[in-house]
């Protein structure tokens, strides 16, 4: 038979029905045995062709098969005018496994991509091959969905990994704060300890005036009482009077420089308070903001831990990953649980810190009065 006549023969339109017989080479032969999702029709002269491509099927999801291509070839093996029996024994095989098959199909003259045999006018058979991957449209879906659960899985790895980056920080800060405040506690004993010496040194000195202003006026009354006996050294004793009394002006003078001084040094002590209060409180927003993010924090494990649980119900065969990833989350919330106690620690410290301050504060305004 020449190659027109085979064109005629292939893709004639008044085939007999009765003289094919129909044979599904599409579906599989036990649990582990499969085909292409392609079933074919074998006609009285010994060729087969396509008769249905099954929904789901490697050969639809290949999209290059047709209905009506001929089967040509199975591997490299000639298969035309094989019986059926021998083209099933071909096409079966193990799921995931692959077939290259050879089909023939009639085209318009010039389209690339196919290898002309013959033509017939303006169309020439051309030949082609397909490597098709056996299984069933379960199978298909099956590993489909398999890839969706690992992808999934790899963005659920993602968001942990994110989380417990998030940790980490907050954990870093935690310290940092903690680190802070004890330099601040050095520094406030230091200056708590600086006032204590200008409080001593003012008593000191405030003492020592006193005393030399009663010696002055002490002196004064006893040249008072001299003066009336002792005319005759009343000039002296005038003059002597005037010093005195510029050096209990000068040292007025200097009991006033000094409580100016002390006044100077309350208002700046008081407002280096000021200014720690103010730091303090933005402390207390800095930890208000790190237990809003550590809020957030759980409030994302806790949607984890139940996307996961969602997962584990739909698919049992990533049930013990599950299992693993709530274990992992819930020795973070136990982390989190250990850094709420040491925000705690420290919000009492900075407490007992305002404490102190406000008893020194009161301390120094109790010697400026004095």
């Amino acid at each position: 038979m020449n190659r027109a006549n085979s064109h005629d023969d292939l893709y004639s339109s008044a085939r007999s029905m009765d003289s094919v017989v129909s044979r599904s080479l599409g579906g599989g032969n036990g649990p582990h045995m499969s085909g292409v999702g392609i079933f074919f029709q074998q006609e009285s002269d010994g060729k087969v062709y396509v008769k249905t491509i099954v929904s789901g099927g490697s050969a639809e999801r290949d999209g290059r098969v047709r209905v009506g291509d001929v089967m040509c070839g199975v591997d490299g093996r000639d298969v035309i005018g094989e019986p059926v029996s021998v083209l099933r024994s071909l096409l079966l095989g193990h799921e995931g496994s692959s077939v290259v098959l050879t089909f023939a199909r009639a085209v318009e003259a010039g389209v690339d991509g196919a290898d002309a045999d013959s033509s017939l006018g303006n169309t020439v058979i051309a030949k082609f091959d397909v490597e098709l991957l056996r299984g069933s449209p379960e199978y298909f879906a099956r590993m489909d969905q398999s890839r969706r659960y690992e992808s999934e899985m790899q963005d659920l790895r993602q968001q942990l990994k994110q989380t417990l980056g998030e940790e980490k920080e907050i954990a870093e800060e935690i310290e940092r704060v903690k680190r802070v405040l004890q330099l601040e506690r050095g520094a406030s004993a230091r200056r708590e300890k600086e006032m204590e010496d200008i409080r001593s040194s003012h008593i000191r000195e405030v003492a020592a005036l006193t005393e030399a202003c009663r010696r002055a006026e002490q002196v004064r009354r006893e040249a008072i009482g001299r003066l009336a006996p002792v005319q005759s050294r009343e000039q002296d004793m005038s003059e002597e009077l005037a010093r005195m009394k510029e050096k209990d002006r000068l040292r007025k003078e200097y009991v006033d420089e000094l409580r100016k001084r002390h006044e100077d040094e309350a208002s700046r002590l008081e407002a280096q308070l000021s200014k720690e209060q103010r730091a303090r409180r933005e402390e207390q927003a800095a930890r208000m903001e790190v237990e809003r993010e550590l809020a957030k924090a759980r409030q994302g494990l806790r949607k984890e831990m139940e996307y996961q649980r969602i997962i584990t119900e739909q698919d049992k065969v990533y049930r013990e990953r599950s299992e693993k990833m709530k274990h992992k989350l819930k020795d973070m919330l136990d982390a989190a649980e250990a850094q709420n106690s040491i925000t705690r620690d420290i919000e009492e410290a900075t407490a007992n810190m305002q404490d102190d301050f406000a008893s020194a504060r009161a301390a120094a305004g109790t010697a400026a009065v004095q």
